[in-house]
């Protein structure tokens, strides 16, 4: 249960670092305001920018490909909003990278939960809030540990590799964890080279290692 809360969690943080990317394209849009809300405007289409840039670094490091290829790949989706991993755009993104949409969609998931984490630890609000913002920041922490404990586990069960069994299960860390009929799970066990079942069986296994640690 402390697992599958913990992946819940991670995609809450996602949803709310998406959430925020958003509302700073919708701010840099509508136009000039007078003074303060102009400001205001322009302070978050610059942490727009600056978020676009980390993520184009750390999916470029995920794809072993130059920061100025997936800069250029990535910059017709950071436009559109965030786009369906089936939609043309992010197919189109995915050959001009030489990777397949699975391979994409997991690097951004990756590269999304970095960064999430990173804002968490040193992005704060003061005041009233700080107490609440470190807890938040020490979840997260804590979410991200539990995701490299359960994958170093399932890459040892599966013979595989940290990194291969890490951009395998990042969709599903990402979705709160899949059904194993999903198409989702399908495409990580493919991955994997293994079987639905396979994966299923290393995954139900590390959960109980794991639990049976803490």
């Amino acid at each position: 249960m402390r697992n599958r809360t913990r992946m819940i969690a991670a995609v809450a943080v996602v949803t709310a670092a998406l959430a925020a990317g958003s509302g700073a394209a919708v701010a840099s849009t509508t136009g000039a305001k007078p003074s303060a809300a102009t400001k205001t405007a322009g302070a978050k289409s610059a942490e727009e920018r600056q978020g676009h840039a980390a993520i184009v670094v750390a999916v470029a490091q995920a794809l072993h490909v130059s920061t100025a290829r997936a800069s250029a790949a990535l910059q017709p989706l950071f436009a559109a909003g965030p786009a369906d991993a089936s939609s043309p755009a992010f197919a189109a993104a995915a050959r001009s990278l030489g990777v397949s949409t699975q391979q994409l969609s997991a690097a951004l998931t990756h590269a999304k939960l970095s960064l999430a984490g990173a804002t968490d630890a040193t992005q704060r609000p003061g005041g009233a809030k700080t107490a609440g913002a470190k807890s938040a920041g020490a979840k997260s922490a804590e979410e991200q540990q539990g995701h490299d404990a359960m994958t170093a586990a399932v890459a040892q069960a599966l013979h595989v590799s940290t990194a291969r069994a890490s951009a395998a299960l990042q969709p599903l860390f990402a979705a709160g964890g899949a059904d194993t009929s999903s198409p989702a799970f399908a495409a990580a066990a493919r991955s994997l080279g293994v079987s639905t079942q396979q994966l299923s069986a290393a995954l139900m296994q590390a959960k109980q290692d794991l639990a049976g640690s803490q």
